[in-house]
């Protein structure tokens, strides 16, 4: 499943498919049913929302970050030619405890809140751009106009930034961390409501102009998989939250809705990444470290799932879960393993910004399959 088809010049120039139909149904768009699926059984279910939520952890978000590690760090080329950016990068892990520090100073807890604020956002930006990157490489082997490119990027950023806007203000638990009434107003109700009903629209309209279109495989992805598995999420799924009873932080309030956007991003990223390693290193390469992981996407994922044990001690430090935590979510050694966790965030969310350009880096477009190698 995970063998990538060989390339060359006749089949870049007519490849629509990242790997094949196979691959990419199962990481990126089969990722939607998986995610899904893995949130309808948290809330039919909500015995298995905790063990779901440590296996998500361990199985496939740990894996992911492992996954960018690996094709940079771990990758002599990759140390070579971005050996500075691998080592400023690791400042991101400063800020949460530059924010610790301020609040213990101050007395505070408004600065550690808006560190968590600004890494909320900047973790759904990081989601969005990843849905507007795969649905670019569609795009390019479509040869979409970049009007109807701009049109589609433009319709997936407004409706998700929309659905997530939508989310915050619809849910108790949200209005609570914004500082909200726990119960609207009749007049704010009746916004969220016509927001939703506009937001229903104008899907409704994007759909129905997609048969119309040379090539419909960049909208399906930004219909499907993006946007409606954001939607299905958000209100269908959050409807039955909180799954945990007796939720104690918000993010316990939300195990269901973290899941599925978790499950989703998660899978569409260790596809990406055992796409483009399998066109990485050729036959003839020395088999290093690195070009054995990138070969073997079976034996990468087994190093991954291992690296993120240290990844799960993380989680379980910083107190998010009823059971399994190490210290109270409200301790002081709880906050200092969650500036750790998101500090391993905004690097990862940094790093990903600049190794994932493929209009100017051509290796990375032969990797995913856009172009012949480079000379």
């Amino acid at each position: 499943m995970l063998q990538g088809p060989r390339m060359d010049a006749v089949e870049n120039r007519t490849r629509s498919w990242i790997v094949d139909a196979r691959f990419d149904g199962v990481f990126f768009f089969g990722s939607a049913v998986a995610a899904l699926c893995a949130g309808a059984l948290a809330v039919s279910m909500p015995a298995l929302a905790l063990p779901l939520w440590w296996l998500w952890l361990g199985l496939l978000d740990g894996p992911h970050f492992a996954a960018t590690w690996a094709r940079t760090y771990l990758d002599e080329r990759e140390r070579k030619r971005r050996g500075a950016l691998l080592g400023y990068s690791l400042l991101w892990f400063v800020p949460g405890i530059a924010a610790l520090i301020a609040r213990r100073v101050s007395g505070s807890s408004a600065p550690f809140d808006l560190y968590l604020a600004f890494a909320t956002l900047w973790s759904f930006h990081h989601f969005v751009r990843q849905h507007y990157g795969i649905m670019s490489v569609y795009a390019g082997f479509a040869r979409t106009g970049p009007r109807l490119r701009r049109f589609d990027g433009l319709f997936l950023h407004a409706t998700m930034w929309t659905l997530f806007v939508l989310f915050l203000l619809a849910y108790p638990w949200n209005r609570a961390i914004l500082g909200l009434p726990a119960e609207l107003p009749a007049w704010a109700r009746r916004a969220l409501q016509g927001g939703a009903w506009l937001l229903g629209l104008a899907a409704l309209a994007y759909a129905i102009s997609i048969p119309l279109r040379k090539s419909i495989k960049p909208a399906l992805f930004v219909l499907l998989p993006a946007v409606t598995t954001s939607a299905a999420s958000f209100f269908v799924i959050g409807e039955f939250e909180p799954v945990i009873a007796n939720p104690t932080n918000p993010e316990q309030a939300s195990f269901a809705v973290a899941i599925v956007g978790g499950t989703l991003h998660a899978l569409q990223y260790l596809g990406i990444i055992f796409a483009t390693n399998r066109r990485r290193y050729p036959a003839d390469e020395p088999a290093r470290l690195a070009v054995r992981l990138g070969r073997s996407p079976w034996l990468a994922y087994a190093c991954f799932v291992a690296v993120s044990l240290g990844y799960l001690a993380i989680n379980a430090a910083r107190g998010a879960s009823p059971i399994g935590s190490l210290f109270a979510y409200d301790s002081d050694p709880a906050r200092l393993f969650l500036a750790i966790y998101w500090g391993l965030s905004l690097h990862h969310y940094y790093i990903d910004q600049h190794i994932w350009h493929p209009r100017s880096d051509p290796a990375l477009r032969y990797e995913l399959g856009l172009s012949e190698r480079p000379a």
